[in-house]
């Protein structure tokens, strides 16, 4: 079974590899601030961790942050301590003007809601959020897309420069993120708004289960030409989720937190 889905993977790849030559140069650059969408079809994997724990690097840096929560779930706002609950994401994409939420000074957030699945932003076009976005004063903006909603997935990945897409040793996660890689290079290949380049970020990982140790390098074999980062498993970044505190306020010097130093350093120094 596990050289079955290997072999599934292989055929997927392979597929892709057309779109390797692409020439950023085709398409328009229209947005000058880092965009990173943090996208993952499967929920579990760590994605929200992950996208809260970058948002809480990158004001060390002196940068201004947003994070725009597009999970129904709002788990992202949770995480950083602000209401959930609060007028966001939803808004914005209808034209409304709100307020984002101060997490800590520098790193603001748009709460997600479960007004995210209402029929009129379900049906909006998918450059909508990056022409929303397009005006406001932020250096850095984090989108954490939603897993099983391709509808919010594509507002994120439109309206970002980067993107890091997530999973962890699990078959159905490691399939859900090739759909989000087919996404990408979909939109890349015909010069349309859109990341320009992304990485894989494998999560979770903790080498003492066999799959975390066989599954993690031969899809980063795979996909040899796709950036790949590795984030091994840290109860400091769950626990300062569950403590609402940036990871960078709670475990500073903890080993996700030196990890995500990597993959932010990387993703922000993306044009």
């Amino acid at each position: 079974m596990f050289y079955g889905f290997m072999f599934y993977l292989l055929e997927i790849a392979t597929s892709h590899d057309s779109m390797r030559n692409w020439n950023p140069s085709t398409q328009e650059i229209l947005m000058i601030k880092t965009r990173i969408a943090v996208a993952a079809r499967k929920g579990g994997v760590g994605k929200t961790s992950i996208a809260s724990g970058i948002a809480s690097i990158l004001i060390t840096k002196n940068k201004k942050i947003l994070v725009i929560d597009l999970d129904p779930q709002s788990n992202a706002a949770y995480a950083l301590g602000v209401d959930p609950t609060a007028p966001g994401t939803a808004e914005l994409l209808l034209g409304q003007n709100p307020t984002p939420l101060t997490a800590i000074p520098g790193l603001d957030v748009l709460p997600g809601g479960p007004n995210l699945t209402s029929q009129q932003i379900q049906s909006l076009h998918p450059e909508d959020l990056a022409d929303a976005i397009g005006s406001l004063d932020y250096d850095a903006v984090i989108l954490d897309c939603p897993p099983g909603n391709e509808s919010l997935e594509r507002l994120g990945i439109v309206a970002a420069n980067v993107a890091l897409v997530i999973t962890n040793a699990h078959p159905f996660a490691i399939m859900g993120a090739n759909r989000v890689m087919g996404v990408l290079d979909d939109y890349r290949s015909k010069s349309r708004r859109g990341p320009r380049e992304w990485a894989i970020v494998m999560s979770q990982v903790d080498e003492r289960r066999v799959l975390d140790k066989q599954l993690p390098q031969q899809l980063f074999d795979l996909y040899a030409h796709v950036k790949n980062f590795t984030i091994h498993q840290d109860v400091n970044i769950s626990q300062a989720g569950a403590q609402q505190l940036p990871l960078m306020e709670y475990a500073p010097k903890s080993r996700a937190a030196q990890e995500l130093m990597t993959i932010a350093d990387w993703a922000s120094k993306v044009q």
